[in-house]
């Protein structure tokens, strides 16, 4: 009987971990913004900025991208579905940008941007780590757009 109770607990348990597993893959979900600088950030704040935005979005399973021109940003955020709601409502609200556009959001079953708590690329640069960093024509930036224009 011992053996009968313990097989049931890991099927629950089993069943129990395939389901959380599930949801999470269902409710991931993506969104697109763009907005204008209110001013150029420094390297020093720049580096703040994403060094913030990296542990934030690592405690709360979001990943992305961010490209940091002179005159705009564009981000892709991607994660569980309240995450990426909640991270919304503040980047609105942050008063480093102002303009902010919902570009594109949805649901998803995969990320783009699996492996970077938050991808960046800045043009005209200095900062000396290039550390989960991309150059503006490399794959990274055609996924973005492919999903931005993907119909």
């Amino acid at each position: 009987m011992e053996k009968k109770v313990s097989q049931i607990i890991n099927i629950n348990c089993y069943n129990s971990n395939l389901q959380f597993f599930i949801s999470i893959v269902m409710s991931l979900y993506y969104l697109i913004y763009s907005s204008v600088p209110t001013r150029i950030l420094n390297d020093a704040e720049l580096g703040q900025l994403l060094a913030t935005a990296r542990a934030e979005n690592n405690n709360h399973q979001v990943t992305g991208m961010l490209v940091c021109l002179a005159d705009s940003y564009v981000q892709l955020i991607e994660g569980p579905e309240e995450a990426i709601i909640t991270l919304y409502q503040n980047i609105v609200k942050d008063t480093r940008h102002e303009q902010v556009v919902t570009l594109k959001e949805g649901k998803t079953g995969v990320r783009v941007f699996s492996d970077w708590a938050m991808g960046f690329d800045k043009d005209n640069y200095t900062l000396t780590d290039y550390s989960n960093t991309f150059h503006l024509l490399d794959d990274n930036l055609s996924k973005l757009l492919d999903i931005l224009y993907d119909n």
